[in-house]
């Protein structure tokens, strides 16, 4: 059951393997590893692909949509990149005019919940975007407003304190748009600004806060013009990019995991 980016040989299981030996946790491999079954100390936890079992399978799925998790925040009064809903089912008729009213320049277009920049492109027009949707097998779509995005942070937060945080540095020009995903190419680096750090931990905490979510990788977006917008919240915490970035970055991954499983045992 592969869920997320597909990499042979992952590190994650390795990482949870060794952190449930520490604390004589059975870990159980299924489906090439896609799913670990933990037990210990009387409970039953599960990792699904990169998903813990630690945040609410209510939250989860609003964490998975962007429309939903973008709708969260505005009503929670955090700046965010504002996403729309385009289609929500297969093979729903789209009406030109109403894409273009809600659109009236170039746009973003992404599936409602892809991860790793899958499907990401710049669209000049509705007319544009409704051909790449009928073309393609995504049920479900979402529209942004175009960001002239400068700089992107991810930090990694887990019940209210920052596990990892980084700058994505050495974006990947793709479709018109500087994707700044790792798994495209961009490279990690750790921000060395302690005020910027300061706030972008705040941001995050705030958004964990208001989604309730116990675990979560947050990205946040620094505009051309200085502004900080959250770009979305990650219930699954994919580090495989990071970790193969270097020695050290690979250390930290796994203590990252470790901290992870630790506390779906506390």
């Amino acid at each position: 059951m592969q869920v997320g980016q597909y990499i042979v040989d992952r590190f994650l299981p390795e990482f949870v393997r060794s952190a449930s030996a520490k604390r004589n946790i059975q870990c159980t491999g299924m489906s090439d590893d896609w799913v670990l079954r933990l037990e210990g100390a009387g409970k039953v936890r599960w990792v699904l692909g990169y998903q813990f079992d630690l945040n609410g399978a209510a939250t989860s799925a609003v964490t998975r949509d962007k429309v939903a998790t973008y709708l969260a925040l505005r009503q929670a009064g955090i700046a965010a990149v504002p996403h729309v809903l385009v289609r929500s089912l297969p093979h729903e008729s789209l009406e030109p005019t109403q894409l273009q009213a809600m659109f009236p320049g170039s746009f973003v277009l992404k599936p409602l919940d892809g991860t790793g920049g899958r499907g990401v492109q710049k669209v000049s027009s509705a007319a544009e975007a409704i051909a790449i949707i009928q073309a393609s097998d995504e049920a479900a779509w979402a529209g942004s407003p175009f960001c002239d995005i400068a700089t992107e942070y991810r930090l990694i937060i887990l019940d209210d304190k920052v596990l990892l945080a980084y700058e994505k540095t050495q974006p990947v020009q793709l479709h018109g748009l500087q994707l700044f995903n790792l798994g495209l190419g961009a490279v990690a680096c750790d921000i060395a600004d302690a005020n910027r750090l300061e706030r972008l931990t705040g941001i995050a905490q705030t958004v964990c806060t208001q989604l309730s979510l116990r675990l979560a990788a947050v990205d946040i977006v620094q505009t051309q013009s200085g502004e900080l917008l959250v770009l979305e919240a990650n219930d699954g915490i994919m580090m495989e990019n990071y970790a193969r970035q270097s020695a050290v970055y690979k250390n930290r991954a796994a203590v990252v995991y470790d901290t992870i499983v630790a506390a779906m045992f506390a």
